[in-house]
């Protein structure tokens, strides 16, 4: 990817905005915890063709989230990571747009303003531009649903979202502790897991504490993993509340059944 940029020498007498955006603003180790609000200039099918939106960069964990301000941006949740390429930082995601491959979000600075491009891998013809700010995390309105597992912190919602519970010999079980926060403004009600899938009756889910969570707490649940044949074995849990854009929270499972000794 290319941006023609002016000489530096350029840029002498110009105006240089009191909140200026430095290459070591967008440096990948700074994005993280960090929410970036993006203004679209130039769009395209299938991206959003007006408006702004944000984009959050966990503060643990790789997970992505952009949500729509204005326009016909569509919010999404995936994963990420970031690395310098040359005066530019690029970010790699899962995913940008719901059902399309993988895409490369650019940032760069322009005279201390930020500006990035963002392309869909295997969409030829479209992209989308603009300018950005860079500001704190700022908690979501509502009810948000984020679900985490042991060390691998938090998980993210959809097709990309897998967990392995491990390696059983069949008819034994081990099990492993999810958490449910709620990092939103306000109460997330109605939880309730259910399973589906191949293998569906070898993952059984136990021990969910509430069904209600206050924001800024948790609860959790247990999902036990009883092989009844050798070889890998799928299902998937889908986790109800009334997070606005993460209802089902999915995350795809799998473990491995082993012969018995």
């Amino acid at each position: 990817m290319k941006h023609i940029l002016l000489p530096a020498a350029l840029f002498i007498f110009s105006f240089i905005p009191a909140s200026a955006i430095t290459d070591a603003d967008i440096a990948p180790a700074a994005l993280v915890g960090k929410t970036l609000t993006f203004t679209i200039v130039n769009g395209g099918s299938p991206y959003a063709t007006n408006g702004t939106w944000s984009g959050t960069f966990a503060a643990s964990g790789n997970a992505f989230t952009a949500a729509k301000i204005t326009g016909d941006f569509v919010n999404i949740s995936t994963t990420y990571t970031a690395s310098v390429n040359g005066t530019f930082t690029d970010v790699a995601l899962a995913k940008f747009v719901e059902g399309q491959a993988p895409a490369t979000l650019t940032l760069y600075t322009q005279d201390g303003i930020g500006k990035y491009e963002a392309f869909i891998n295997e969409v030829m013809g479209v992209s989308l531009n603009g300018t950005f700010t860079i500001g704190t995390v700022v908690p979501p309105k509502g009810p948000e649903i984020s679900i985490l597992q042991g060390k691998s912190g938090e998980l993210t919602d959809g097709s990309m979202s897998r967990k392995n519970i491990g390696t059983a010999r069949v008819g034994k079980s081990i099990s492993k502790t999810f958490t449910i926060k709620n990092t939103g403004t306000a109460t997330l009600k109605n939880i309730a897991i259910s399973v589906d899938g191949k293998n569906k009756k070898e993952f059984t889910v136990t021990g969910l504490g509430k069904t209600s969570v206050a924001k800024n707490t948790t609860t959790s649940f247990i999902v036990t993993f009883k092989p009844k044949s050798i070889g890998v074995r799928n299902a998937a849990i889908h986790i109800m509340s009334n997070d606005k854009n993460e209802n089902p929270f999915d995350i795809k499972l799998t473990g491995t059944g082993a012969g018995i000794k």
